[in-house]
């Protein structure tokens, strides 16, 4: 083989690897796009699609509540029990079902090896940010989540434009 055909070669090959190589980049699923939706997991309970959706935040105002979305997957064998959530950007973090007052303390139990919705939807049950201390446009939320069986984790949480979903939590009245 000449020299002139292996300098391609060589060079060829190691355009390959440098392509491949910036493909990969350490990604692995936890790195995917997950179309601006974040997942955690503390214990045996995992946290899926956790988001917030708002309306713009020239629409926003202090005071303001906001839905919290979220799947909860419990890989366990024994229930696992979500009992609390908080931020600083808000007086409290409430389960609300369906036009139910959102003072509800937060109690969800998720089944050995079930999963529990708490997405969007018209009246389904979801978390909700009550009393919102100011606008939050599209700035990340840093929100704790409190299981007594499993631990606390804290996820940077997306705001979503409400379009992203199927609506918002009724105003505050």
């Amino acid at each position: 083989m000449s020299t002139k055909r292996r300098t391609l070669h060589a060079f060829l090959a190691a355009c390959l690897i440098l392509a491949c190589g910036g493909c990969a980049s350490g990604r692995g699923p936890e790195a995917w796009d997950r179309g601006g939706l974040v997942d955690g997991q503390v214990g045996m309970l995992r946290l899926v699609h956790v988001h917030i959706l708002a309306p713009p935040k020239d629409e926003q105002k202090a005071g303001d509540d906001l839905g919290l979305y979220l799947t909860l997957v419990n890989n366990g064998d024994r229930e696992q029990i979500l009992d609390g959530a908080s931020t600083v950007h808000a007086d409290q973090v409430v389960y609300r079902e369906g036009d139910a007052p959102a003072n509800q303390a937060i109690h969800v139990a998720v089944p050995p090896r079930g999963t529990v919705s708490l997405q969007e939807g018209h009246d389904r049950p979801h978390l909700e940010l009550v009393g919102i201390h100011r606008p939050m446009g599209a700035t990340p939320v840093d929100v704790t989540f409190r299981s007594p069986t499993a631990g606390t984790l804290t996820l940077r949480i997306p705001v979503l434009p409400l379009e992203r979903g199927a609506g918002s939590p009724s105003p505050r009245k």
